[in-house]
């Protein structure tokens, strides 16, 4: 058993804070070769996912927002945007799915936010995400 408790979150939120990129990762998996990739993303307001999308056939996307908020973006094949929800606790939903090829941004705009990523393994560093030609 494993249990990922306050201690864990705080931490990954400090990380978060020192981050360039305003979020920080810990890894749930065993390795990159595992069947179910599984992670805690702790973002900072600010923290900008830019648009991409997965290009393999086998790469769905799900997090749930634990807490905080972000706004999704989701794009056409031309850039323009199709649709924006929020998705935390207190929206409407807290459970994202994509699939492959479907273009998303993801933005923290409460103060911190803990999603909980689950996607298809293994994982390959070389198709990662995508980004789109505008």
């Amino acid at each position: 058993m494993r249990m990922i408790d306050r201690k864990i979150i705080e931490e990954l939120y400090k990380q978060a804070n020192i981050s360039e990129r305003k979020r920080a990762h810990y890894q749930l998996h065993y390795s990159h070769q595992d069947k179910v990739q599984r992670l805690l993303i702790a973002l900072i307001k600010g923290s900008y996912v830019e648009p991409h999308f997965h290009e393999l056939h086998n790469q769905w996307e799900m997090f749930s927002v634990l807490d905080g908020c972000i706004r999704v973006c989701i794009y056409d094949e031309g850039g323009d945007i199709i649709n924006t929800f929020l998705a935390g606790p207190g929206e409407n939903s807290s459970l994202v799915e994509f699939s492959p090829g479907e273009i998303h941004s993801v933005e923290c705009i409460s103060n911190q936010t803990l999603m909980l990523e689950i996607k298809e393994g293994p994982f390959d560093p070389n198709y990662a995400k995508a980004f789109p030609k505008w």
